[in-house]
């Protein structure tokens, strides 16, 4: 795995943790070619997420599939 690679990994699993402390949004927004890369080594995930109380408003984006959250938690830059 590259570093850019990981960098990224690193980025949705913050996103989610984000996400989850305050209550809001836990996806990853980018443009990287790399995330879909991610996307057909089967780390990552594509989806939208419509705003609570702003049905108008989706949001894309990228979250971590099982296989990535235990890609990025056994590599170095996690368990250190």
């Amino acid at each position: 795995m590259t570093k850019k690679e990981l960098d990224l990994l690193e980025k949705a699993f913050l996103a989610e943790i984000d996400g989850a402390l305050t209550n809001g949004i836990n996806i990853l927004q980018t443009k990287s070619k790399i995330a879909e890369k991610l996307v057909n080594d089967g780390l990552l995930n594509k989806v939208k997420k419509t705003l609570k109380g702003c049905p108008h408003v989706t949001i894309e984006g990228y979250v971590l599939t099982d296989l990535g959250n235990l890609t990025y938690c056994t590599s170095e830059r996690c368990l250190s």
